[in-house]
């Protein structure tokens, strides 16, 4: 019998936004194939779930081989994908503030992290959702697309991200008119500053920050905070919907306001 609960893959999924994004679809009633390279943190994230509608994978986003044994997996166990969000990336662990600072190694990083990550997941399932004439795609852009002023604050290698999260708002709308004509949407996520829960890696860099600099960084906002993981999963979870079968190549910016 074929299954007809939908499904979907969650990348990067051991963070605060792509939880937030797995509890949304969820309660959606999706089944969800959560991946990320912490298999320790993805247990802990799904632990509440049933393993009948939550499953891990813990591989690195950016390795062909892994991205194939995880869409293979989701294809299995569900019978089928009807949508992926492309939650990895991020600007990488090292700081490096101006160019010349920038060394190949980390250059490579970010880029493959961000782009390399997002073609191989899209690449993976596209197949599956074109023999269904259904899918849904969201990828995670930034504001930091359109660049930023003034000194690096929670960012670390602020240039490479900037080009990696530009580069995906130009895959993004090519690949959203390709696929259009097979039933399947392509749309963009934009955030702004989210902090995530305490003990992650923006969160703690935004906290060792001195109070001025963190100051700045929230006036830059006109509705005056930082956004919630949530804020960007509730984003997610409409894009996925059925709702959102005519919005395709759109750019949403989850960011108070801040472009």
């Amino acid at each position: 019998m074929i299954n007809q609960t939908r499904a979907a893959i969650v990348t990067g999924g051991a963070g605060s936004i792509g939880s937030a994004t797995l509890a949304r679809l969820v309660a959606r009633d999706i089944n969800v194939l959560v991946v990320d390279k912490d298999a320790h943190q993805l247990e802990k994230i799904t632990g509440k779930f049933s393993r009948d509608r939550v499953i891990t994978f813990a591989c690195d986003a950016t390795d062909p081989q892994g991205v194939a044994r995880a869409t293979d997996l989701a294809k299995s166990r569900f019978g089928r994908i009807d949508a992926l969000v492309n939650v990895a990336g991020g600007a990488g662990p090292v700081k490096a503030d101006e160019i010349e600072d920038i060394d190949i190694k980390t250059w490579d990083h970010v880029i493959d992290l961000n782009i390399k990550s997002t073609f191989l997941f899209c690449r993976a399932v596209v197949p599956a959702m074109k023999a269904r004439g259904y899918g849904r795609i969201v990828n995670f852009s930034s504001i930091i697309a359109r660049g930023e002023k003034g000194p690096p604050t929670t960012v670390a290698a602020r240039l490479p991200y900037a080009t990696a999260k530009a580069a995906l708002l130009g895959f993004t709308a090519q690949l959203a008119k390709d696929l259009a004509p097979h039933g399947i949407t392509v749309n963009v996520l934009l955030p702004g500053l989210i902090l995530g829960d305490k003990g992650t890696r923006i969160r703690e860099r935004f906290e060792a920050l001195p109070a001025d600099q963190k100051s700045a960084m929230i006036a830059a906002y006109p509705i005056g905070r930082a956004g919630e993981a949530d804020e960007v999963a509730a984003a997610v979870e409409f894009l996925v919907s059925e709702a959102a079968g005519y919005i395709t190549g759109s750019e949403l910016a989850v960011d108070g306001a801040y472009l």
